[in-house]
């Protein structure tokens, strides 16, 4: 265990460094990449591409533009120029996901024949997709009534670097590049890793180029009048270790007798047809939801095993298997498609923790935090290759598996990972409480492990009011509240597998949780939970909106519930494009900080989810209108990872954060999310019944169709109207023995009464 003087030392060093200026901030890990506002993000199956807004990636650029897979660059280089002039932008659009264009047009110019050209006479259209392979096609169009010579440029290179070295991370040592080799009209870029593996992008063309020079491919283009001539050219990238498959991709030449496949247009189709469809009378809404199950398709990975598959975090920083993302979009999508919580619960099961490991801060029964694939995981520069610094993924594994449970009846899969729900209570009892306090708290083991483990991760995100940085171990209050709520859900599951002595053990741990946290959390003078308790068992008396996922879960009583949604919409929370993660008045507020006042939309969808628990329609109302508000100002209708805390202002922009991933998992989940806590879906598969929660739609959704609502075995067909202020829920059709009501709050769910609650002194030692 690394000693306690070192990570104090270290915490009161970033203290100090933070202090220079306002501005400074600490990521999760380290960020020399400056801006990707503009990026155009392009993803497939673990493959992605980020490119400036002309298509490009410029060589030698700083905004981490390339070619990727499993958290290697590689293409660094992937210029396309006109040699006779620069061309001139028209259209630049990613919005398919898959795929990607760009439409250009001439300046006044002179082709290479020495015709003089007048401008906007010649139409060039890129077009790329990825499908397995990046393929490009390259079409040009001479609208003048006179022949034309143009020439091209293709420029390529590889530095195959790894994710962790693109975002800033020294190295000491490096792989070895090996010579470009030529190939049948293209060439092959190489380069030989530390741990012996080869990894190479070939780059060829369907046409033999006029030159080829190191990496680059020129061509000479002669069009007749309203001619159009097309090249395409294909990227294959590939890794090798003794001509074997590396991660699932297969050598040059196998696959081809592989099953065809459909085509990525029918795909997406699929993968939406297979989810409760929602249509709406707003058409803007419409269409921010549709590019929510969009993104959610466009960031999923088919399994190399092709016995499921799973999420991606977040493109481009966090293109892999997280834990805690993949468990909180999961839980977003349960009421759109449940399938997507069984396999990340299976995902995870098979990673679950198995021996304790410093390293790798594992420990037997803890859920995975990060699975990553590059050489510096490989190699051990860093310890993510199978990390486990995570101290909410082991009880957000087990809440989703009681969530699950409640939306799908699903005894099989319960039984089936009862090994794992068990190893993971027990992680909790042993290691994840190690002092017996009765709270889940974390401290670092590995050296080049996170500081902070919660969900705001960043070494400056858990501070005290007055600014000082919150020391370890910590107990987070949204983590105590993810625990109860999933001791309440496994009660359940333990009932369905026929264990009634682990489902009192289970109630009884509920309920002494839920008294204990009401007592050592609640700050009776602010009227809200504190952001955590620190390792002197001391509250962190931050405003924070961490305190809204104490409304998800459950655990708030309803007085402190009411007091913490009445605080969290306050102007100091609320900006008017969602709540902030830090309140306006702490000592460290930067409404342009990673997590110290910024605006996250998963955040804000578990909040709405609590506000629907609680009652507190006003409150969810606002939070659901400004969410919206925020998703249609973004491109493509998409909500970002997050985006800057700056108050709302009458020109009606939110305010991007500069380096956010696009798209974001559970920032896709968002919206999905909010519209389940509007009309109040809730379930109980067990019993056969949907509860509806006194539904209420904002004033611009005046009608909801639900078609295919799956609870169970059964399903349900519903309309929600809103009419003279007031929603109305037509049951249009329910099958399999469904029964649907519509009651007036949420169902009971506390194991016991919580007792009596006093405002006693933080941290008391349990009995």
């Amino acid at each position: 265990m690394a000693d306690d003087r070192s990570v104090h030392e270290e915490l009161l060093a970033l203290t100090d460094d933070l202090a220079i200026g306002p501005f400074r901030t600490a990521e999760a890990e380290p960020m020399a990449i400056e801006d990707i506002r503009d990026a155009l993000v392009v993803r497939e199956n673990g493959t992605f591409l980020l490119t400036d807004k002309n298509g490009n990636v410029p060589a030698g650029n700083e905004s981490g533009f390339g070619l990727y897979r499993g958290d290697t660059r590689y293409l660094s280089t992937y210029e396309f120029a006109c040699l006779n002039a620069p061309p001139v932008m028209l259209l630049s659009n990613a919005a398919l996901g898959y795929a990607c264009e760009q439409v250009l047009t001439n300046p006044r110019m002179t082709s290479s024949d020495g015709q003089a050209l007048p401008r906007e006479t010649v139409e060039v259209r890129r077009q790329r997709t990825i499908d397995g392979d990046l393929r490009e096609t390259l079409r040009v169009t001479n609208f003048n009534m006179f022949p034309i010579t143009l020439e091209y440029r293709y420029r390529f290179d590889a530095d195959f670097a790894d994710i962790f070295e693109v975002r800033g991370q020294q190295r000491a040592q490096a792989g070895m590049r090996l010579p470009v080799e030529p190939i049948e009209r293209g060439f092959r870029l190489s380069y030989r890793t530390l741990d012996g593996r080869e990894l190479s992008t070939a780059i060829s063309f369907d046409r033999e180029p006029a030159q080829v020079r190191a990496c680059s491919a020129g061509f000479r283009l002669e069009l007749g009048p309203r001619e159009a001539q097309s090249l395409t050219l294909s990227v294959h990238i590939e890794e090798r270790m003794n001509e074997e498959r590396v991660n699932g991709e297969a050598p040059t030449g196998a696959g081809a007798d592989a099953q065809p496949r459909l085509p990525l247009a029918d795909q997406y189709r699929r993968w939406k047809d297979a989810s409760t469809r929602y249509f709406t009378g707003n058409e803007i809404f419409n269409a921010v939801l549709d590019q929510s199950l969009h993104d959610l398709r466009m960031l999923w990975n088919v399994d190399s095993s092709g016995t499921g598959g799973y999420l991606s975090a977040g493109t481009p920083w966090f293109d892999t298997l997280f834990g805690r993302d993949s468990l909180i979009t999961s839980l977003q999508l349960l009421a759109f498609n449940p399938r997507l919580a069984r396999d990340t619960l299976l995902q995870l099961a098979r990673h679950q923790g198995q021996v304790h490991d410093e390293w790798r801060d594992e420990e037997p029964g803890k859920i995975l935090h990060e699975l990553r694939s590059g050489e510096m995981s490989r190699t051990g520069e860093v310890p993510f290759a199978r990390y486990y610094g995570s101290i909410d993924s082991t009880p957000l594994f087990l809440l989703l598996a009681g969530e699950y449970w409640r939306w799908t009846g699903d005894t099989a899969l319960m039984r089936r990972l009862q090994p794992n729900l068990v190893a993971a209570l027990e992680w909790i009892r042993q290691w994840g409480d190690s002092d017996g306090d009765g709270y889940i708290e974390y401290e670092r083991l590995s050296e080049k492990g996170l500081l902070n483990q919660g969900w705001k991760d960043s070494g400056d995100a858990i501070v005290h009011g007055d600014g000082r940085l919150a020391l370890p171990p910590i107990a987070l209050v949204e983590v105590q509240a993810y625990h109860y709520a999933a001791l309440v859900g496994l009660a359940s599951v333990a009932e369905a597998l026929r264990d009634r002595r682990w489902a009192g053990e289970l109630r009884r741990a509920a309920s002494g949780l839920r008294t204990r946290f009401n007592r050592d959390f609640w700050m009776a003078d602010e009227g809200c939970y504190a952001l955590a308790l620190d390792g002197e068992k001391q509250q962190v008396r931050s405003i924070t909106s961490n305190a809204g996922h104490a409304l998800f879960a459950g655990i708030a009583t309803p007085a402190y519930a009411a007091a913490v949604a009445g605080r969290l919409l306050q102007r100091e929370m609320f900006s008017g494009w969602g709540v902030r993660t830090l309140s306006a008045e702490s000592q460290r507020f930067n409404p342009m900080g990673y997590h110290l006042g910024s605006i996250w939309p998963h955040d804000n969808a578990l909040i709405a989810l609590g506000l629907k628990r609680y009652g507190q329609e006003t409150a969810l109302a606002e939070l659901a209108t400004a969410i919206y508000d925020a998703a249609r100002a973004m491109e493509y209708y998409r909500l970002p990872e997050l985006f800057c805390g700056l108050p709302r202002s009458p020109e009606g922009q939110p305010v991007p954060y500069p380096v956010a991933c696009r798209p974001q998992a559970w920032a896709a989940g968002t919206v999905p999310a909010i519209l389940t806590a509007l009309l109040g879906l809730c379930p109980d598969a067990a019993r056969g019944e949907l509860s509806i929660v006194h539904p209420q739609l904002p004033p611009w959704l005046n009608g909801v169709q639900v078609r295919g609502l799956r609870v169970g075995t059964g399903s349900a067909d519903l309309l929600f109207e809103l009419k003279q202020r007031r929603t109305q829920v037509s049951i249009v059709n329910a099958t399999g023995g469904l029964r649907v009501t519509v009651v007036p709050r949420w169902p009971r769910s506390e194991p016991a009464p919580a007792g009596r609650v006093e405002n006693g002194a933080a941290g008391r030692r349990r009995d």
